[in-house]
């Protein structure tokens, strides 16, 4: 662990991944796009010591997003052999740099005892450095923990609201499991809406079975259950599918008792 990855924790102030990413060679982020191309042309990859190659050659000239993916493979011991070791020093390679995926894989290491003796407190830093500078899936790691392990909603809310921002549909479903744990219905569907809208299938069936049902004193909407089921359908067909319109599509029905949620106040209103 180098003096510059040695993350502090600050307290948390919402930030974006893509504003704390390096800028990246035109022309070697062009290579690295073909060989992306190339590899899922290949599932099941057939060439994987000719994409690893050329992962390498990326990774030796700075390219950190082929540095990542050669760490992964390292990691997961796709196309080489599994070396956490190996995976250890590219991750350690982009957190001293400062990028965001660097901190978080090292946090994951820490946390499991992976090449890093198990370090739950060392994690926590990771996790928090890399949420400082925007990386979501630290974010609703950090979300989850704060939540659940110290019972911090406040703090554990805001890391969630910071990912789904960032289009995190696994911090915009907890939010709505935030929602259900308070009773409060119209701040989980809200929020299992936001998550189905950045295409989460399982928030998608979770809104159709609420209304096809009358879960959580809604009233049955049968009409509305099968628009929510036939959007899952083309999610299961299509995962990369979004719904940014979701909102404007189906919009939200008042809570007979609660009313709607408005998310700028965490409040909910009677219409």
């Amino acid at each position: 662990m180098t003096e510059k990855s040695t993350p502090q924790i600050e307290p948390f102030i919402c930030a974006f991944e893509k504003d704390h990413l390096p800028e990246v060679d035109p022309e070697l982020e062009q290579q690295y796009q073909e060989i992306r191309t190339y590899e899922k042309q290949q599932i099941p990859n057939k060439d994987e010591m000719n994409i690893i190659n050329r992962y390498q050659l990326l990774a030796d000239q700075g390219h950190w997003k082929a540095t990542s993916q050669l760490a992964m493979r390292y990691l997961h011991g796709r196309g080489v052999e599994q070396s956490y070791f190996k995976a250890l020093e590219w991750f350690q390679w982009m957190a001293d740099r400062d990028i965001p995926l660097g901190y978080y894989n090292l946090a994951v290491l820490a946390e499991k005892g992976l090449a890093l003796k198990e370090d739950k407190e060392g994690a926590w830093q990771y996790y928090h450095r890399a949420a400082q500078l925007g990386n979501p899936q630290s974010q609703y790691r950090l979300g989850e923990i704060y939540l659940h392990q110290r019972k911090d909603f406040e703090q554990g809310e805001a890391f969630h609201r910071c990912a789904m921002k960032q289009g995190y549909a696994e911090s915009a479903d907890a939010l709505g499991d935030v929602g259900l744990i308070q009773d409060n219905y119209p701040k989980a569907l809200y929020y299992y809406q936001a998550a189905a809208a950045l295409g989460r299938i399982g928030s998608m069936l979770t809104l159709e079975g609420i209304f096809r049902d009358g879960d959580f004193g809604y009233e049955i909407n049968e009409s509305r259950a099968v628009q929510y089921d036939k959007l899952y359908d083309r999610l299961k067909k299509n995962p990369d599918l979004r719904f940014p319109n979701l909102s404007e599509m189906l919009p939200l029905p008042a809570h007979p008792e609660q009313g709607l949620y408005n998310p700028e106040t965490d409040q909910n209103e009677m219409p």
